[in-house]
């Protein structure tokens, strides 16, 4: 087994991608982390349901996000090697995260504070390029920090010597796993998954862990 991750960046094919590349200027809107190359199976913050885009958290995310409802992403596949330790130490904390998944949410606010390079911190709480950031700096890989600015494109621009590919989302079929992404949702799940997230965070910014 090769001890090397991979981190994906991609143009997600939603509504809620376009807009955030369009406000950021940037090719790419979202990033993952992958322990294989297929990249078949990836952890980040995201959302949970298609159907829902602000209720979100600690996922494990398939390919089959990135080619299905509303076409295919464009990906950039990056190749950081993790000598060991490292790297089941790795291995051992994306497994906790997991199981402790009902726990960690969507940093909302940080999403919003980085369109002007800021980093608010909440408890339990990361988006997507502070979450591989968070594992990078954690582990001493690629140079990066938690210093460094909290944007795909600062987090890109470091990676840059890993870059291995870049191109539409490799084709995959199969289930969807852990991939909660196309569940069918009511509009009232809708609303008090979303208005419980908001929440959670509220306490969390006051002080407490809800």
């Amino acid at each position: 087994m090769e001890n090397a991750i991979y981190i994906v960046f991609s143009a997600t094919p939603t509504g809620m991608g376009k807009l955030i590349r369009g406000a950021t200027r940037n090719r790419y809107n979202h990033v993952s982390l992958s322990l294989s190359r297929d990249i078949h199976k990836m952890y980040t913050f995201a959302r949970l349901h298609r159907t829902i885009p602000l209720y979100g958290g600690f996922v494990v995310e398939s390919i089959l996000r990135y080619q299905s409802f509303a076409g295919t992403a464009r990906v950039k596949i990056c190749r950081v090697e993790v000598p060991e330790p490292q790297f089941t130490y790795l291995r051992n904390y994306l497994d906790r995260l997991w199981n402790e998944r009902e726990e960690y949410i969507y940093n909302t606010p940080a999403a919003l504070a980085s369109l002007v390079h800021l980093r608010p911190a909440i408890s339990k709480a990361h988006t997507c390029v502070t979450f591989v950031q968070n594992v990078l700096s954690r582990y001493l890989l690629a140079g990066v920090t938690e210093g460094d600015s909290p944007t795909v494109r600062s987090l890109e621009r470091r990676l840059t010597p890993y870059v291995i590919y870049e191109g539409p989302a490799p084709a995959a079929s199969g289930e969807w796993g852990e991939d909660a992404y196309p569940a069918q949702t009511t509009t009232r799940y809708a609303v008090y998954t979303t208005a419980r997230h908001f929440g959670r965070l509220a306490k969390r910014v006051l002080g407490g862990i809800a």
